[in-house]
């Protein structure tokens, strides 16, 4: 899914915010919240300018020029743009599509995350937003069979403790004919400043699909708790990607006790 052509994609989203203490990296304050493809969140690519607009739900925008590409951070996985202004730094990566991908090679979904941070002194106000975008399944979506997918997570974890990038594990299967989905989930994080690793744990989740689109929804419940004894609940949101919907996408929203991870997960139909 190279853009080549100037276009706009309605995007899922699923946003995390919290306020960082510097000092010591615990975080505050922290709240979620997710957005469906009709719920304002979007990415836009201008092939004039190589520019790239994100968008979300509360109609913050942020545009990231070919000027500020981050080459040192960026790779075969990734496109990484930085850009500053006043206080505040903003960051966009891009999951790279296409088969150079060493992590997965996806033609009709991907998903990027844009970082706010604002410098405030002793905090910093600290935002991630998820977005999961690409070419939706055609209106004749699979009546009957079913399918697995092999599946990447990628997500962000806020809690008293602070900031953790997240990592695991994730399977989806989906019955077309009994119009279900069903999801794994396995969750660890590493500590943003400390490199310190904490578990999540595992979720299973169930959902439904939508009569027409390729659209899918349903709950996430933890199996246990974290390794902090707390127990988290939550939701996801996805679709079908492709036209014989070769490729899925969610993005997953979980809270529990002061903290929040949201993220997305992509496949492919095995």
């Amino acid at each position: 899914m190279p853009l080549v052509h100037s276009e706009t994609f309605q995007a899922l989203g699923a946003r995390v915010g919290s306020t960082v203490t510097r000092a010591d990296g615990t975080a505050s304050a922290v709240s979620s919240s997710s957005a469906d493809f009709s719920g304002g969140v979007s990415l836009s690519y201008d092939s004039t300018t190589g520019a790239y607009t994100v968008r979300e739900a509360g109609g913050g925008t942020a545009t990231f020029l070919p000027a500020s590409k981050n080459p040192s951070a960026s790779d075969a996985t990734v496109t990484v743009y930085n850009k500053a202004s006043g206080n505040r730094t903003d960051q966009l990566v891009l999951f790279n599509p296409g088969a150079s991908n060493p992590k997965m090679a996806l033609s009709y979904v991907s998903y990027g995350i844009w970082q706010q941070v604002t410098d405030n002194g002793a905090t910093l106000g600290v935002a991630q937003q998820y977005l999961l975008y690409g070419i939706r399944q055609a209106a004749d979506q699979p009546s009957t069979g079913s399918a697995s997918y092999t599946t990447l997570v990628d997500g962000l974890w806020a809690n008293p403790d602070g900031v953790y990038s997240l990592g695991g594990t994730s399977s989806f299967t989906a019955n077309f004919a009994a119009k279900t989905v069903a999801t794994t989930l396995d969750l660890v994080g590493k500590h943003v400043s400390t490199g310190v690793s904490k578990t999540l744990g595992q979720f299973n989740g169930s959902g439904t699909i939508a009569t027409l689109g390729g659209g899918f929804s349903g709950t996430l419940t933890h199996q246990g708790t974290d390794i902090d004894g707390n127990i988290y609940s939550g939701n996801f949101a996805g679709a079908f990607f492709g036209p014989q919907g070769q490729e899925m996408g969610y993005t997953f929203n979980l809270t529990g006790n002061g903290g929040a991870a949201v993220g997305a997960v992509v496949g492919k139909s095995n």
